[in-house]
């Protein structure tokens, strides 16, 4: 996907309910215009997302969307979120604060469906043109380009990163293959077209929810309730903050 650079006296724009290349318009239209901010207006009934958003630049190639930080020299972007749910069964690595799914994953955060896709369109990352359409649970591969995920904790003055995949399972499960992330960028929500991840919350996942922004290329724990719960001795408590961060490697990211 290419940025090209489009200029406009209006420093506001309406966000479509859904990714498209209207986004990417977005983007381009933000990226012109330069330091400053950027309001997008969203409709009020679509909870979670914050009534207005707005996406700063920090220079250097780094931009500020809510509690995300992204940078793209990096090709990653970092946000805060919280331990929430261990020793139970979950589907999702990642949901909003008060999301439909929040009693299954593993962090919350309070960043919107809106705000991470934004920050994974500006890593260059677009819905796979090959992925058909999908039902909740299904074991077949999802189709997208790849990102890498990873959590980090702070003992004190130290930090630990850990791969996501490595702190889903509890120490008494098998080492298996490294998860595979990719982009999947959610889709329309069946009851009126708003964007899904806004409506439902997730964000992350690894049953191959359809809402989802990001999934597991192969799924975990499909077929297999309960076997995917934390890790608590790699994690901290419940409640503690830690960092996750999405990198796109050189071969994921689409060409701009």
């Amino acid at each position: 996907m290419k940025l090209a650079p489009v200029r406009s006296d209006t420093p506001e724009r309406a966000l479509s309910k859904v990714p498209s290349p209207a986004q990417a318009i977005f983007v381009s239209l933000f990226l012109a215009l330069g330091p400053g901010a950027m309001r997008v207006s969203i409709a009020q009934d679509a909870p979670p997302v914050p009534a207005n958003p707005k996406m700063v630049s920090l220079g250097g190639e780094r931009y500020q969307i809510g509690a995300i930080v992204v940078d793209r020299k990096a090709r990653r972007f970092t946000l805060p979120a919280r331990v929430h749910v261990l020793d139970k069964p979950l589907e999702y690595l990642l949901t909003t604060k008060g999301g439909m799914k929040e009693y299954e994953t593993l962090l919350e955060t309070d960043v919107s469906g809106t705000e991470f896709n934004l920050a994974c369109i500006l890593l260059g990352l677009e819905r796979d043109p090959t992925l058909e359409p999908y039902m909740q649970f299904s074991q077949k591969r999802v189709a997208g380009p790849r990102v890498e995920v990873t959590i980090a904790r702070k003992d004190g003055g130290r930090e630990a990163t850990m791969n996501a995949g490595d702190v889903l399972f509890d120490t008494d499960a098998k080492a298996g293959e490294p998860v595979e992330w990719v982009y999947v960028g959610s889709q329309k929500h069946w009851q009126d077209g708003r964007f899904a991840a806004d409506v439902t919350g997730t964000l992350i996942g690894f049953v191959h929810d359809p809402n989802t922004i990001i999934e597991s290329a192969l799924g975990l724990g499909i077929g297999a309730y309960g076997s995917v719960n934390g890790n608590a001795e790699r994690l901290p408590p419940v409640g503690s903050a830690v960092e996750l961060a999405v990198t796109v490697p050189e071969a994921g990211a689409a060409k701009k």
